[in-house]
């Protein structure tokens, strides 16, 4: 699992693997790694900032990547009472630490020591640690790009051509949210993808996911008007992917043209 995470002590934005969910609903953290100066650090943070009770902000974004499985890895411990710390780490915690519930890798779970810094609040070095770290890139699928960086960016408008003499072929939404065969409705839109398909005259045709979606503005050309893209730009900033079908020099979500914005982004070449 990935997400977007909103680091409140120094201001910024960064993405991460997930390696551990503890506890639930309004007492949720998520270890994740970031990284520093003197290097990367394992850290708990917290899911829904609480400082106002009254208007809780979500700090953490989840974003569904295909190809990512980590989940069928990890291990699940809980008991039924939120304020009884699990069996396991009972005298290894202060009595105010809450700890009834894990989820995430069985590594993490089984190293006492590195887990109780983290509980407590610690952020800790994951020197030492890498060798029982995924790689994220491990995560990537086969002939597919990712926009991680600017330098992803540059190589994508490059390869593309800036998508210049191109059309916006079709387009897919998918949200996560269905009802089974039960007739049982799962409403949250857990998945939140739109695949775009651009034929272009200037490269093979482009195939681009966007994950985690966060607006989608969908502006089709009027009748007798041409539905060519002259040039599309590209923004990384947040953690977040902002991609147009116009030329501009900065985000510009007034922009009257089609217009995407979301946590990721992969893309190819398909015939």
């Amino acid at each position: 699992m990935f997400v977007r995470i909103f680091d409140s002590q120094r201001n910024i934005y960064f993405r991460s693997e997930v390696y551990a969910i503890i506890n639930s609903g309004w007492y949720e953290k998520r270890l994740v790694v970031f990284s520093s100066d003197d290097g990367s650090y394992f850290k708990f943070f917290d899911c829904i900032d609480k400082s106002d009770p009254t208007e809780p902000k979500i700090l953490i974004n989840s974003i569904i990547s295909d190809g990512f499985n980590s989940a069928f890895e990890w291990i699940l411990k809980s008991n039924d009472d939120v304020d009884k710390q699990l069996e396991d780490y009972a005298n290894f915690l202060y009595d105010d630490i809450r700890f009834f519930e894990y989820s995430g890798y069985q590594w993490i779970y089984e190293n006492k020591s590195l887990l109780t810094e983290l509980l407590k609040g610690s952020a800790v070095s994951t020197k030492g640690y890498e060798h029982q770290m995924l790689a994220l890139n491990a995560y990537q699928l086969e002939g597919w790009y990712y926009i991680k960086e600017q330098k992803d960016i540059d190589f994508t408008l490059e390869q593309t051509y800036g998508f210049h003499d191109s059309v916006l072929k079709g387009l897919n939404y998918i949200s996560g949210a269905y009802v089974d065969n039960e007739n049982a409705m799962y409403c949250l839109d857990s998945k939140r993808s739109v695949t775009m398909y651009f034929d272009s005259q200037w490269c093979s045709n482009i195939e681009m996911v966007f994950e985690g979606v966060t607006a989608l503005n969908l502006r089709p050309y009027s009748d007798n008007e041409s539905s060519s893209v002259y040039s599309a730009s590209l923004f990384l900033r947040d953690a977040c992917i902002f991609f147009c079908d116009g030329e501009m020099n900065d985000i510009d979500k007034t922009y009257d043209g089609t217009w995407i914005e979301s946590y990721g982004l992969r893309w190819r070449f398909y015939k």
